[in-house]
């Protein structure tokens, strides 16, 4: 009982999250006219420079190419072939495939909002991090000026309005841009989507048929700082000005779209003030963004990590100089979207101090007990935050780690769990790293034993039916495997190369924009990037030697089409040729 009450409380205080950084500039234009705009005209088309630059107030980013060529990867579809039975994992929910089991990659690498802002609900506005920053702009900024948003619709996996939206006897040419979260549907009732044609009574040119709408001049104006094209302006073409000469316009008011590319989002975003976290950046030969988070040591490389977070309401504590207690530690901070900052048996470092003083968290949690973490680091973490930690510790390294895992996953349930051997640090990495992006809950066995009971009691708690295990060739006894095997389906990753094990756990991972590394040598720097690799739209880990990069890591990073490279740690654990993705 003391033990359930302890996880419960943790749960509860470590929910208090916060929300995303994003800039509160002014919305564009005459804010105090709101007459409907019902006879646009067209601005300019946007200049290369201009869209580089991210100064694109006033023009039209209105390139036609499709999402997945400009980076935004390459999402699943119900179908095989036209015409051909849908494809398992796939319901359609009458608007869309949204939650189906066939998107949970793709709808994971998403970041959504975490706290609500005017009218927009929490969690309601899905989209990659990078279009994210120029949705949640401009749908915070239009509130602010006055406009009331009364519905709103990002994320929509479904073809397009003008085809069947199931995708029945489509292929995958026809996927809305909501698929990729890259457009956006406001007020519909207001702003319905009409083709329309002369008036009857005046004749002349479809484009002088006054549209019903409730947007006023300015709120596109505004939708336009931040990049996004105009549904008003009209499709297959559009009306550049009210007198173009058009014998009928699909007009969709309510839509607005991104038709760059990622980098190009995040320039515009940058311009706008958007605040993103921007160590310094070597583009390499590759064409690769690399950047490094780094310390002076294990301590600081932590710190470094946690810079991410603006603030946090919970922080994460674990000995960086010792890797039983701390293995569950990260994945568990991911699952709360918390930073992990490191200390020693008996000190908190000053990297880690500098951080707990920015952070100013409201409820902290130790992984470990006394041996592990001393009750005078507990006192020291008091001083230095005024708040009293939460120590999660168990008779040995797996009851901490399931404790650790029932905090972040306090009532709740997962058909799928990561499982590794706690007998060394690099397959439980690559199993939280991968449970940490994918959303999953982590639990860390002896692998030559057998489930304890605790272990026993959380897995069925948790209505498990699949084990991801990652597992070096010899290391899970028959019995762990027998048990495992008793509550569902077990997947092995069990590849001979700590390099090619942590690749394949990335193997039903469509797309992702930014990737990190880590060295497999030593446990710190893997272990603080594993609460990063949830941040934004996603980062999965990946560990190398530290002296070059295997080409199953390359290849890994060239299939996901990942444009940023974070490494996590200085050049004393990834060496220079590391940052140049240099093959071993």
């Amino acid at each position: 009982m003391v033990l359930v009450a302890l996880v419960a409380y943790v749960a509860i205080v470590v929910a208090m999250m916060t929300g995303e950084s994003v800039a509160r500039a002014a919305a564009v234009g005459d804010v105090a006219n709101n007459t409907p705009w019902v006879l646009p005209s067209m601005p300019p088309k946007c200049a290369a420079q201009q869209i580089t630059t991210g100064n694109v107030g006033g023009c039209v980013i209105s390139d036609y190419g499709t999402p997945d060529s400009k980076g935004w990867g390459t999402p699943p579809f119900p179908y095989s072939a036209p015409g051909s039975e849908r494809l398992a994992g796939w319901k359609w929910l009458g608007w869309s495939y949204n939650k189906s089991e066939a998107l949970t990659a793709w709808e994971g690498a998403m970041t959504v909002n975490a706290v609500a802002f005017g009218r927009i609900r929490k969690e309601q506005l899905r989209a990659p991090q990078e279009s994210f920053y120029l949705f949640r702009g401009f749908l915070g900024e239009i509130q602010d000026a006055g406009y009331r948003i009364n519905d709103a619709m990002a994320y929509n996996f479904r073809c397009t309005s003008n085809t069947r939206k199931d995708c029945s006897g489509l292929d995958a040419r026809s996927l809305s841009f909501h698929s990729w979260g890259l457009a956006v549907d406001i007020n519909v009732v207001a702003n319905p989507e009409v083709r329309y044609y002369p008036d009857p009574a005046v004749g002349g040119s479809a484009c002088a048929t006054p549209m019903k709408t409730d947007l006023p001049q300015w709120v596109v104006q505004t939708a336009e700082k931040w990049g996004l094209l105009w549904g008003g302006y009209g499709w297959n073409g559009g009306c550049a000005t009210p007198s173009a000469n058009k014998s009928s316009i699909l007009r969709d008011p309510m839509h607005f779209e991104f038709r760059g590319t990622p980098e190009q989002a995040v320039a515009i975003a940058r311009f706008n003030g958007v605040s993103i976290d921007d160590p310094t950046i070597v583009t390499n030969a590759t064409g690769k963004n690399v950047s490094r988070v780094f310390g002076d040591d294990r301590f600081g490389s932590a710190a470094a990590a946690a810079a991410f977070w603006s603030t946090a309401n919970t922080v994460f504590v674990a000995n960086g100089n010792s890797f039983p207690d701390s293995l569950a530690a990260g994945v568990a901070a991911a699952g709360l979207n918390v930073p992990l900052l490191l200390v020693t048996q008996t000190t908190v470092p000053e990297a880690t101090k500098a951080q707990l003083t920015r952070l100013k968290p409201k409820s902290i949690v130790v992984a470990g007990g006394p041996a592990s973490v001393s009750d005078d680091v507990l006192s020291q973490l008091r001083s230095i935050t005024r708040v009293r930690p939460t120590r999660l510790a168990g008779d040995d390294r797996y009851v901490t780690a399931e404790m650790l895992t029932r905090a972040a996953w306090f009532n709740g349930k997962s058909s799928t769990v990561w499982v590794a051997s706690g007998r060394d640090f690099q397959d439980p990495l690559i199993a939280s790293a991968a449970a940490a992006r994918y959303g999953q809950p982590f639990v860390l066995v002896d692998g030559q034993g057998t489930l304890n009971p605790v272990q026993r009691d959380l897995l069925t708690t948790l209505g498990v039916s699949n084990v991801n295990l990652v597992a070096a060739p010899g290391t899970i006894a028959p019995t762990m495997l027998a048990d495992l095997s008793g509550l569902g389906a077990v997947t092995s990753y069990q590849a001979w190369d700590v390099a090619e094990r942590s690749a394949s756990v990335w193997s039903s991972l469509p797309h992702s924009t930014d990737i990190a590394l880590a060295t497999s040598l030593n446990f710190p720097d893997a272990l603080s990037a594993v609460p990063f690799s949830k941040r934004g739209s996603g980062a999965p880990l990946l560990l190398v030697p530290g002296s070059c990069v295997p080409s199953v890591t390359f290849s890994t990073i060239t299939r996901l089409a990942s444009s940023n490279v974070t490494l996590f740690g200085g050049p004393a654990a990834l060496a220079a040729p590391v940052e140049t993705l240099s093959l071993c």
